[in-house]
C-alpha cells in the first residue's frame, strides 16, 4: 500500500521525514489537501474528524469542499446507524467518498474539537486507519498528521506515535505477552 503522510505544517512534514524517511511505501508530502488532490491520485482519503462526523472545519472542511456535502451526510448516517450517534475516538470505518470511486476512512481523534490531552490517541487513530485500509484492500491512501492541528499535539510526538502504529501493523506480534505489549 502506498501511504502519503500529508501536512501543510513544516514541522510535521519534517517530523514525518525524520520517522518515515527510509520507508519506500511511505511518502511525506508538504501541501494542503486541495493541492495534494490536484497533484496525486489516491484510492482513499482519511478524515481525522470528531466523533460526530461534523466535517465543517480545518482539514475536514477541505475534504468536504473537495467531495461535496453529501460525504458528511454519508459519514453521519454511518455513525448514527453503527455507533448510536457517536463514533468512539480512535476507531475507523470506510465509506464511499462519492467521487471517482474514491473512499474515505473516518477516524476521529477527538470527541469534539479540542486539545488532545493523551497523545496515545494518535497511535490508536493511525493503527485503526491502517487496519481498516488493509482489511478493505486499499492500495493508496493519504493520511493527515493526526492530532497536530486542533489537537495541538507536537509534530515530533505525532510522527513518533504514527510510526509506532505503522510498525505494529507492519510487524504484528505472533504471540501476545507482556513482553510484546511493552515493546509496543
Amino acid at each position: 500500500m502506498q501511504i502519503y503522510l500529508l501536512s501543510n505544517d513544516r514541522a510535521c512534514y519534517d517530523a514525518f521525514h525524520h520517522y518515515f524517511g527510509m520507508e519506500k511505501e511511505v511518502l511525506p508530502v508538504y501541501a494542503d489537501f486541495s493541492d495534494f488532490m490536484r497533484t496525486y491520485t489516491v484510492e482513499c482519503v482519511v478524515s481525522p474528524a470528531n466523533a460526530f462526523g461534523q466535517m465543517d472545519g480545518g482539514y475536514d472542511e477541505a475534504i468536504t469542499n473537495y467531495f461535496g456535502d453529501a460525504l458528511q451526510r454519508t459519514v453521519q448516517e454511518y455513525i448514527l446507524s453503527h455507533y448510536y450517534g457517536e463514533q468512539p475516538v480512535g476507531t475507523s470505518f470506510l465509506v464511499d467518498a462519492g467521487r471517482d470511486g474514491q473512499k474515505l476512512i473516518h477516524t476521529p481523534t477527538m470527541r469534539t474539537p479540542s486539545v488532545i490531552r493523551e497523545p496515545l490517541v494518535v497511535y490508536q487513530a493511525m493503527r485503526t486507519t491502517l487496519m481498516c485500509a488493509i482489511e478493505n484492500g486499499i492500495e493508496s491512501i493519504v493520511i493527515p498528521a493526526f492530532g497536530a492541528a486542533t489537537g495541538a499535539v507536537p509534530a515530533m510526538t505525532v510522527a513518533y506515535y504514527m510510526r509506532k502504529a505503522y510498525d505494529q501493523i507492519k510487524n504484528p506480534p505472533r504471540v501476545i505477552s507482556w513482553r510484546t505489549v511493552e515493546r509496543i
